[in-house]
């Protein structure tokens, strides 16, 4: 009797930690904008940078993330997140100093700093490898999201040390010792480099929330169940999981039976059946996860739901469409 309700007080003290964690990433977010002219933290937009992800460099055959795919992108998976210092963890820290604000006690999985890029000159440290990453099973098919040395624990330099932080995350993954976690993410690849005053309603603009192994973008799968890494995988619809063909989602705890029962997805929540979700105006609530279903935007209708500023399907770090709820600009 005593350890059910020991476990429930654990819990619920986790969700409290995290919720305040969440809320201070938010507002971190808002005091960056307001001292860059209300803009919020870039991702890489120079022409000369993508032009060189462009060329699929250090990689023999087909892009496995794009370039097999009609109408892809032309360049490198998550080359908007290859520059380290527009990484948005190392942005904020100067408002964020300790980086254990990024982590979620009861978190289950867990994204990391990953491929670390130990130059101040980036780009150029990976022209000079090029040929010497990116080949076979190499991890650094295109570079992952990369931070700066001081950021991978005893990894300083993965082009180097020919090795990543950590490994994609899932079940038996042991992180690089020191290495930065992360298990609250931002809406980097939406909403880089965005103005506030582009917002309709910052109230409902997701801009930071739990995650799991992905953490700069979310998805409607990730945002309401981020322990579940991509719940629309390969999917026909905006959150129907296809496991067959998902074998990291069913690493990190998906089973066959979510597709038929998706009542089984609440023991797979985060905090009591929801998530704890930071907005564009600085505020943090808790969400049930299935709310968070109902009021995501779908891809048949993008004005659908109230929460705003993310993909309806699976996220690509390198997205270049506008955030679901935002209004052109004319």
């Amino acid at each position: 009797m005593l350890a059910p309700a020991v476990a429930r007080a654990r819990a619920a003290a986790g969700q409290a930690a995290c919720m305040a964690n969440v809320r201070a990433v938010a507002q971190a977010i808002l005091m960056c904008a307001a001292e860059n002219d209300y803009t919020l933290p870039p991702k890489e937009q120079r022409p000369e940078v993508l032009a060189y992800f462009n060329t699929r460099p250090g990689r023999a055959g087909p892009d496995q993330w794009n370039g097999s795919k009609p109408g892809s992108a032309p360049f490198c998976h998550r080359a908007y997140q290859a520059n380290p210092y527009l990484r948005w963890p190392v942005i904020l820290e100067v408002y964020l100093p300790d980086r254990a604000v990024w982590r979620c006690p009861n978190a289950r999985l867990e994204g990391g700093a990953s491929f670390i890029n130990g130059s101040s000159n980036w780009l150029g440290h990976l022209r000079s490898y090029e040929g010497k990453w990116g080949k076979g099973t190499d991890p650094y098919i295109c570079p992952a999201p990369s931070y700066p040395a001081g950021w991978g624990g005893d990894v300083t330099d993965s082009l180097t040390q020919r090795r990543a932080a950590v490994p994609l995350s899932g079940k038996g993954k042991i992180a690089s010792p020191g290495m930065f976690l992360q298990s609250i993410g931002v809406n980097a690849g939406s909403a880089g480099g965005m103005s506030l005053f582009e917002v309709p309603d910052p109230a409902w603009y997701v801009i930071c929330a739990d995650a799991g192994a992905t953490v700069d973008s979310f998805s409607t799968g990730t945002l309401a169940y981020p322990d579940l890494c991509h719940l629309e995988c390969a999917g026909p619809g905006d959150w129907e999981a296809d496991w067959s063909n998902c074998p990291w989602s069913r690493e990190c705890g998906g089973t066959a039976e979510l597709k038929t029962n998706p009542r089984l997805l609440s023991s797979h929540t985060r905090h009591s059946g929801g998530v704890n979700i930071g907005f564009l105006d600085g505020h943090a609530a808790w969400w049930r996860s299935e709310a968070v279903l109902a009021e995501s935007p779908t891809s048949a209708d993008p004005g659908s739901g109230r929460l705003i500023g993310y993909q309806p399907g699976a996220p690509t770090s390198d997205a270049s469409e506008r955030p679901v709820g935002i209004p052109p600009l004319y």
